[in-house]
């Protein structure tokens, strides 16, 4: 097994695990939306391979060089029935269970960034956070529905704050003694 290097990714989200863990054994709106929201502003250990290839590139001179482009691919792990998803990690102690053939980094990247990534990758079915332990998949619907509430919640929040700021506060004082 080939080793990886986690690049200092020092991140832990010991309030997320014991919330799914909490979700687990009680699961019900309230520890379900505990977990959504903790999640949400959770920073994930991601890994990924990376391909470094040499290129020819010209500079406004004409002057060809060779210069390195690294390319990032996440790495999958795939469910029999499920298909594939991106697999994300709380901590470092998770990211050290993921065993691949080849050398990978790790990066840390925040929900949003990790949700955008899986809409925009057609073969993929969503992330699991701790796949090897907590193993708790957000898949595209649920990514979808999030995205629409987080969009509700915006809009009613933007027509509250316009609601109140068309009321002018002013005040009106007589100096007359």
């Amino acid at each position: 097994m080939a080793e990886q290097n986690n690049n200092n990714v020092k991140e832990h989200n010991e309030e997320l695990v014991a919330a799914i863990e909490a979700m687990r054994k009680d699961f019900k709106p309230e520890t379900q939306n505990k977990v959504i929201n903790l999640a949400l502003r959770a920073t994930f250990i991601v890994p990924a391979l990376i391909e470094t290839n040499t290129e020819l590139v010209a500079d406004e001179s004409n002057h060809v060089q060779f210069q390195d482009k690294q390319k990032a691919k996440f790495i999958l792990v795939n469910h029999k029935e499920r298909g594939s998803f991106f697999p994300v990690f709380t901590d470092p102690e998770e990211a050290e269970k993921l065993k691949t053939e080849q050398p990978h980094q790790t990066f840390a990247m925040k929900f949003a960034d990790i949700a955008t990534l899986t809409e925009k990758t057609p073969s993929v079915n969503g992330f699991v956070i701790n796949p090897f332990h907590q193993n708790l998949p957000f898949t595209k619907e649920m990514l979808e529905s999030i995205k629409q509430t987080l969009i509700k919640a915006k809009k009613a929040q933007e027509e509250k704050l316009a609601q109140t700021a068309d009321k002018p506060d002013i005040t009106v004082s007589n100096n007359e003694e």
